[in-house]
């Protein structure tokens, strides 16, 4: 490796680029892949780039990314950046020409497996433009909580990680019960007003390491990193309280919606992401079925 890194070649940023004191930093964007729009920042050393979560400073998702890919020399103070393969199984292209080791300049495409990043700057007002972009994209509007893309972006990796560091991880599903009388009887504004304040106590309810999303209609999904079941099912039933004992109340109506929950945790014998959804999925049914306003594992 040590051999490949003193071949890689460098280039001079543009002169226009030199009179900003450095304010525009260098990033890779994904231009075409599974995580479209998302940005890489690039500080400055050596980076390597891949599909292995624990191995690489810049983990890309696609299965036909190498485990380590590609390096990336970065030297924004004398403006010069580089790219080197690895020896990577499906290669490294350059603009679309195959690549051993190059340099990069601005607007440059970097093909590795299916995904294509852009290399760019950004400066602060980008950076602020683009974070506010991030989140308008990935959290729901109504619930403060993750989308559902966010959410099948990011949870197989998280399960990735667990399986890799043999750590556990637990995953709740939930509903919502009773909603489709209340909206049936109410209508679908008292419903949604329902919704998000659900959202926002299974928000406040989450402990450092988890992350929420909102599924779809009422349906909402937590996974909770580094952490076993036992410890998931205080935080299930915490949630499950604070629903059934607060006022939904919208102008002079009152509800009262209760959620059912279920819960799985990684299993010596769940090997992918979507197994534990399933064993979520089921514990939730039964949860259902045992009355509802219950948490079932």
């Amino acid at each position: 490796m040590s051999r490949r890194k003193s071949q890689t070649q460098i280039l001079q940023l543009p002169e226009r680029y030199r009179s900003r004191g450095g304010s525009r930093r260098p990033v890779l964007v994904v231009v075409q892949g599974d995580e479209l729009g998302r940005r890489y920042p690039l500080p400055d050393g050596r980076l390597i780039l891949g599909r292995d979560p624990d191995g690489v400073d810049l983990a890309i998702p696609d299965p036909s990314v190498s485990a380590r890919h590609a390096m990336l020399h970065v030297d924004a103070e004398r403006e010069r950046f580089g790219i080197v393969d690895l020896g990577s199984r499906n290669g490294t292209y350059l603009n679309g020409a195959p690549l051993s080791n190059g340099s990069l300049r601005e607007g440059d495409k970097v093909f590795v497996g299916t995904t294509v990043l852009k290399f760019t700057f950004h400066d602060s007002i980008e950076e602020h433009f683009h974070g506010e972009l991030d989140r308008l994209m990935h959290l729901d509007s109504l619930t403060g909580l993750y989308v559902r893309r966010w959410f099948d972006q990011e949870y197989p990796k998280a399960f990735a990680r667990a399986l890799a560091r043999e750590q556990p991880i637990s995953l709740a599903m939930m509903d919502l019960d009773g909603l489709k009388q209340i909206n049936d009887e109410h209508g679908h504004q008292l419903g949604s007003h329902c919704i998000a304040e659900a959202g926002r106590i299974i928000k406040a309810c989450l402990p450092d390491g988890a992350a929420g999303a909102r599924f779809g209609g009422d349906e909402f999904v937590v996974w909770f990193a580094d952490c076993g079941l036992e410890a998931a099912v205080q935080v299930a039933e915490t949630i499950r309280v604070r629903i059934e004992s607060f006022e939904f109340r919208l102008e002079s109506v009152v509800v009262a919606p209760t959620i059912s929950i279920g819960l799985a945790a990684l299993a010596a014998d769940a090997r992918q992401p979507d197994e534990l959804m399933r064993e979520a999925d089921a514990a939730l049914y039964r949860a259902k079925q045992a009355g509802r306003n219950a948490v079932s594992r």
